[in-house]
């Protein structure tokens, strides 16, 4: 092995995580695709997080991979974020019209766990939350009294 670096890919509460903290070279993406790649098809993992937060500075072309390997990762099934992107880095990529379609992020290595832990939906929550008082299906629940519902004025 060459004097590159090598970004380890761990299992955590059942994500594959690789956290990037070295120089972005074409040998260390190389290695880091090959290597996730190979977790995802070994561990039959559905869910990766790659952390950038220990990256100060990436250019587009080293946003470009990160994005590729996210691409790969979908494609073998596995559900991929990007945590930890600096501030200067995302204002960075806007300026050069980076493409993040299909991206997911999230702002951290936590934030991208809560957001693959198997819960309740936000739509089961937003709903859950608007309809406390009537979930019992009653019409006079919201208030008004049963016996004037259906009455016209005028």
């Amino acid at each position: 092995m060459s004097e590159t670096g090598h970004i380890a890919v761990h299992q955590f509460e059942g994500s594959l995580v690789g956290v990037i903290q070295i120089e972005l070279s074409d040998e260390v993406v190389a290695r880091f695709r090959e290597d996730l790649l190979a977790e995802i098809r070994r561990t039959g993992s559905t869910s990766a997080i790659i952390d950038v937060s220990g990256l100060e500075v990436m250019d587009l072309y080293e946003f470009e991979q990160l994005r590729r390997i996210c691409r790969m990762a979908g494609i073998m099934g596995c559900r991929t974020i990007l945590a930890g992107l600096q501030p200067g880095i995302v204002a960075a990529l806007v300026q050069m019209d980076a493409d993040t379609e299909g991206l997911e992020t999230a702002l951290s290595v936590e934030q991208a766990l809560e957001l693959l832990r198997p819960g309740p939906t936000a739509d089961d929550a937003a709903s859950a939350a608007a309809g406390d008082d009537d979930l019992d299906g009653d019409p006079g629940a919201d208030g008004a009294a049963p016996e004037d519902e259906g009455k016209r004025l005028g």
